[in-house]
């Protein structure tokens, strides 16, 4: 079924302002097995002015991890690998704290395995780390404890699907590219995917990534040699098969199945997430998704299986917004089936903005702040503005299927992402004055390896991980210090007499790593 002209000229005009002379994206979308719009927008590079299109090749970030849990489901289907074996029957150098870890709970992130990036930002590594599997490896093994106990809670991990993808390579004597080429790329006709194992091999039709630094454009590709998590290059062609067979599978039916069904915690409630895919909705309408991004790559890719309908956006721009793309392109095509759009209030008056604006925390240490500009309230970090539903709840931009806040009485709010379940945030107290000296230092982890110095930068705290560049510090409750561009909380423990003696370091997902004053 091909897209009226109407459709067409609607997607086409989402894109007249696109430049030919910046990095873009490519944009497909394929119904009942049809793909019915392929087109690229902008340069794959800007050195030679080579152009993007349906068949240029992009680094998926994590949309990988669909593809690779694909693969470990076919690899257990075979009788390679079982679902709920410890991952340390494949991988006994692992501690023995992750005895009670499966290969099912790596699969929807439930097992608690630390992610080795924001480990790695503790050690000092820098963000181009060229990671191989023997880092990670010893990264989570030098852990001392999981996040929290499998299956208790849903916290993301790329660290556990860099493990799926060595128990892939144990169990079957083929790295993960070699299983995914003869088992999916080959059978779906993916002829221009592969998962990269070293980042400086030669990627043919190659889109670069990049990342605006001033006024300049600069290169920002990937430099991983792990797998799984992400790794995967492809076009915008072999993604659409991809997300066909996804709406309508010649192979692994079961296993798509399984990917698409949510996670059941331990104490019943759904995470939203399957196997490689969230599980979310967009205006009634049943989504199966997975956003990525890494370096200078930002990709999307949603299907609505009740609709036979799929969307693929992938981008080499570092800014680029795939997913509100990719919804504007199913609206565009899918509104005659959508509910209405949730209804918007009235903008709030900036005093009542400034309000709601602070640093708000999780009973684990998640940190979030909301923060007031020009009228608009935002989430650190996150350039799209919150939107009014209501005097006490918001969307990002609108859109309740993506996230929302529900404000309370107590001074806090339930955020919701998706379809998973609300966490709630408390309004952080007031820090206390004139105690931020008892905070200087420098502290050690015995299960980084590395040590970190808090000190004066100019009139405020700065903390230096390893040999990592100085990040500013802001106290957002007593004895709890906020590294806002990196994610993290220190919360100090003090002795009986009042001395600081160390912190505790969590990262969203990574919790409870201990420092000790040298």
């Amino acid at each position: 079924m091909s897209l009226s002209p109407e459709k067409i000229t609607a997607l086409e005009a989402l894109f007249q302002d696109a430049s030919v002379e910046a990095p873009g994206c490519a944009v497909g979308v394929i119904e009942n097995g049809e793909v019915c719009f392929a087109r690229g927008y902008g340069l794959a590079s800007l050195e030679h002015g080579v152009p993007i299109t349906p068949a240029t090749r992009f680094y998926m970030a994590s949309v990988s991890k669909q593809v690779a849990a694909l693969a470990v489901l076919l690899a257990a289907e075979s009788g390679r690998l079982d679902l709920d074996d410890s991952i340390r029957k494949t991988m006994p150098e692992l501690p023995a704290y992750m005895d009670g870890v499966s290969v099912r709970h790596l699969l929807a992130h439930t097992g608690g395995v630390r992610d080795y990036f924001v480990l790695g930002f503790l050690a000092g590594l820098s963000a181009e780390h060229p990671y191989s599997e023997a880092d990670v490896l010893d990264i989570v093994s030098r852990q001392r404890a999981l996040n929290f106990a499998p299956g208790a809670e849903f916290a993301y991990s790329n660290s556990g699907y860099v493990l799926l993808s060595i128990a892939i390579a144990r169990a079957t004597g083929q790295r993960l590219d070699d299983f995914a080429r003869e088992a999916i790329f080959a059978p779906l006709g993916m002829r221009a995917s592969r998962f990269q194992h070293d980042h400086t091999a030669i990627v043919p039709d190659k889109a670069f990534g990049y990342a605006r630094r001033g006024d300049q454009w600069g290169v920002a590709n990937s430099m991983l040699d792990v797998v799984a998590d992400g790794g995967l290059y492809a076009s915008l062609e072999d993604m659409l098969a991809w997300a066909a067979n996804l709406l309508a599978p010649r192979i692994g039916a079961s296993a798509i199945a399984l990917m698409g069904t949510p996670a059941t915690l331990n104490s019943g409630a759904s995470t939203g997430y399957g196997m490689g895919l969230f599980v979310t909705r967009h205006r009634g309408l049943a989504v199966l998704e997975h956003s990525g991004g890494h370096g200078g790559y930002r990709t999307q890719l949603q299907v609505y299986p009740s609709e036979g309908f799929g969307v693929v956006v992938l981008c080499n721009d570092a800014a680029g917004q795939p997913q509100q793309i990719a919804r504007q392109v199913a609206e565009a095509c899918l509104e005659d089936r959508m509910a209405p759009p949730a209804a918007r209030a009235p903008a709030p008056a900036p005093e009542a903005l400034q309000a709601r604006a602070g640093c708000y925390r999780t009973a684990v240490g998640d940190v979030l702040a909301l923060v007031e500009q020009e009228g608009k309230l935002f989430i650190h970090g996150v350039p799209l503005a919150l939107q009014a539903l209501g005097d006490d709840s918001f969307a990002m931009a609108g859109d309740p299927d993506i996230l929302r806040l529900a404000f309370d009485a107590e001074s806090g709010f339930a955020l919701t992402l998706g379809s998973a379940a609300p966490r709630r945030f408390t309004r952080c107290e007031p820090p206390a004055e004139g105690d931020e000296g008892a905070f200087l230092g420098e502290f050690r982890s015995a299960e980084m390896g590395a040590a970190c110095v808090v000190h004066r930068d100019g009139d405020s705290l700065a903390v230096s991980f390893g040999r990592g560049p100085a990040a500013a510090l802001r106290q957002i409750s007593p004895g709890c210090l906020w590294a806002a561009d990196l994610g993290v909380t220190l919360a100090y423990q003090r002795s009986g007499s009042g001395e600081v003696e160390g912190f505790t370091a969590a990262g969203g997902r990574v919790r409870g790593v201990a420092y000790r004053r040298v």
